[in-house]
């Protein structure tokens, strides 16, 4: 699988991943940050204190009004983003393969982040943590973050609150994290996002859904399996079951995209059918991702 062409890698230079809120980076980067210093931004005014560095004393202050005035400035810093891709049993359907398209989504994103010299993480998740793929920075990285992504292989049944647990179980910078999964999770989708809420991290939802999910077309009678657990059902298929599982699919989308816009994140749809290019240089841009 080639994940990205070179001319569309060229037409991602001119982006860069957005967030909301100032950053928590440690490293100079692309991002407003929380701390204000010596950085390039004028910000405000506030009185001087004794051991503030008199370098962003205002004389023209001192000399006008008699006052010792400290000017602020907004320093830029680097984003940690961490990049969570279902590799769950789930995700190995659909032409394309869904596990494809999110891969293509976390290289495009992660290409982003490295050009403009932020941290990436990436993690591969099932039920737990499947693959790890350590902090890197800078464009040179961009090859390693391809040839993971690449080499991901389905397996095992979804439990995002397991894989969110055991990343952050251990200090993490406050960042953005990007979740990209069907969300086909039989915990549902709240304890898993709960996580993600205790730490204050800002939150991307990436809803990878195909078409053969959305409009099945199946045989009258028809034997279902689990991809995940291997159960079997037997089913009649009718126009009144149809009905049915429309209707809970769109409750599923629907309690997904709430969630998210409730406390402030974004929420994306990524439709397999829709060319990727499109997802990422229109779709992902107009949600304001993007710029």
């Amino acid at each position: 699988m080639t994940l990205l062409s070179e001319s569309f890698l060229r037409k991602l230079d001119v982006l860069s991943v957005v967030t909301r809120r100032p950053v928590h980076g440690q490293l100079r980067g692309a991002h407003r940050s929380r701390r204000t210093g010596a950085g390039m931004v004028f910000t405000d005014f506030r009185p001087y204190s004794v051991g503030d560095d008199i370098r962003n004393i205002d004389w023209g202050i001192y000399l006008r009004m008699d006052r010792l005035i400290l000017k602020l400035f907004e320093e830029e810093a680097d984003l940690p983003i961490y990049l969570f891709v279902d590799a769950s049993l789930s995700m190995d359907y659909g032409e394309p393969r869904k596990l494809d398209y999110a891969c293509k989504i976390a290289a495009a994103l992660s290409y982003l982040a490295l050009l403009n010299h932020d941290r990436v993480n990436l993690v591969a998740f099932a039920d737990g943590l499947q693959r790890v793929f350590p902090t890197r920075r800078g464009k040179n990285q961009a090859p390693q973050v391809f040839r993971f992504l690449e080499s991901i292989p389905p397996s095992g049944q979804t439990s995002l609150q397991s894989a969110l647990r055991n990343f952050f179980s251990v200090p993490r910078t406050r960042g953005l994290v990007i979740v990209i999964s069907d969300f086909l999770d039989p915990d549902g989708i709240e304890p898993a996002f709960a996580v993600l809420r205790r730490f204050r991290h800002e939150v991307v939802a990436v809803h990878v859904m195909s078409p053969e999910e959305r409009e099945p077309r199946l045989p009258e009678d028809v034997v279902l399996v689990d991809a995940e657990d291997g159960t079997a059902s037997e089913l009649e298929v009718t126009p009144s079951l149809l009905e049915a599982y429309r209707q809970t699919l769109q409750r599923h989308v629907g309690e997904i995209e709430a969630y998210a816009r409730k406390y402030g994140w974004a929420y994306v749809q990524a439709r397999t059918e829709l060319p990727f290019e499109d997802l990422m240089l229109k779709v992902l841009r107009e949600e304001g991702l993007l710029r």
